[in-house]
């Protein structure tokens, strides 16, 4: 069903929960996320809809229409509008958050895939697959107030949890370029080593870790042919670790929708108190679990074609989006479980945890 199923529903705040929520899982606020409302976004890669989730409820609580080929989302740091790439249009669109209503299209250079917020900074990045370029999207006007040059097209952005740097990651140039969000100057770019070889390459999702203070600590990277991930120190840019399954949890359940694209792993999150990371699998349709820091090999999820991960700020659940089967899955941290399914639009891929500001009112009636 793609109508709404419930609105204006009062929002009870989130339990305890980690300061340092990090980026991939949602862009905050400076400050604490307890008590806060929460949204899930789900994007439908091959639709024109978004689906609005409240993860406390586990009810949807709002549906986003006349979004073409929507890929990332992010939500502004006044909780006022969300926005999303369209990448039929090669816009950024601006959605009211409380009525679900297009008020704006922000004109890009070329098309665009994910994009990421910084709070602090009050901008978005904007990442540019079509030109070698990352636009920056002032959210006080909704204007675009710089373009930074990049060694390829960019796939995805991320912003740090503390929203002092913009990542951009890159495929086929296969490089992360780390820039200041204060000053939109480039931090730094470092390559990324081919896993295998030039046409299993590139840069796909990453997340960050985070020291005690809130800085970041590393990023961990879903690197193109590598089955998991890569842990890379943010100071130094070397590789510490690189991370699978182990070999006998590769079995396979069932047949991709669009195959593998040469990213067994397309998707990863380290949980809000920083003591799990997950990562999705093409290649077997599970989702992994380990410890961290140590990276204990945790276990496995079977979702069905899943694709990205995010987490709720109080890091008891995963939220996945299961391309292959249409759906949105819930996933309940401590037994491993799969407990709750909801049927969405045409191949969802990416998702995002949204913490709306405490005084956010929630939707309209």
């Amino acid at each position: 069903m793609k109508k709404l199923i419930s609105r204006g529903l009062a929002i009870i705040g989130m339990l305890s929960t980690s300061l340092f929520a990090q980026t991939y899982v949602s862009d905050f606020v400076n400050g604490p996320i307890t008590d806060r409302p929460v949204r899930i976004l789900q994007t439908n890669s091959a639709g024109d809809d978004v689906y609005v989730f409240n993860p406390e409820t586990m009810e949807q609580v709002g549906y986003i229409e006349n979004l073409p080929h929507n890929h990332g989302a992010t939500v502004h740091a006044d909780g006022t509008h969300y926005y999303f790439t369209n990448e039929y249009d090669h816009t950024v669109d601006v959605v009211d958050s409380r009525t679900f209503e297009v008020t704006d299209r922000i004109q890009l250079a070329a098309g665009p895939h994910n994009l990421s917020a910084s709070m602090t900074a009050r901008k978005v990045y904007v990442a540019i697959i079509a030109e070698p370029l990352i636009q920056v999207i002032s959210m006080d006007n909704n204007e675009i107030i710089a373009n930074i040059e990049t060694g390829g097209g960019v796939h995805n952005t991320f912003v740090t949890p503390d929203g002092r740097y913009a990542v951009g990651g890159m495929i086929g140039a296969s490089e992360i370029i780390a820039i200041d969000t204060e000053t939109d100057e480039v931090l730094f770019e470092t390559t990324i080593p081919y896993s295998q070889n030039p046409f299993t390459g590139g840069v796909r999702p990453l997340t960050f870790t985070v020291n005690e203070d809130g800085s970041t600590r590393s990023m961990l990277v879903n690197v193109g042919g590598w089955h998991g991930f890569w842990e890379i120190d943010w100071e130094t840019q070397e590789v510490l670790n690189k991370i699978s399954p182990p070999t006998d949890s590769w079995d396979r359940m069932d047949q991709t929708a669009d195959g593998i694209q040469s990213a067994p792993s397309h998707g990863v999150v380290v949980l809000p108190d920083q003591s799990q990371v997950w990562h999705s699998s093409r290649a077997t349709s599970h989702i992994y679990g380990y410890s961290f820091p140590d990276f204990e090999y945790l276990g496995r999820v079977y979702i069905g074609n899943p694709a990205w991960i995010t987490t709720t700020p109080d890091s008891k659940h995963l939220w996945v989006g299961v391309s292959g089967h249409n759906q949105t899955a819930v996933v309940d941290v401590d037994t491993q479980e799969v407990i709750k399914r909801f049927p969405v639009g045409q191949a969802p891929k990416r998702i995002f945890t949204a913490i709306m500001p405490a005084d956010w009112e929630g939707e309209a009636p």
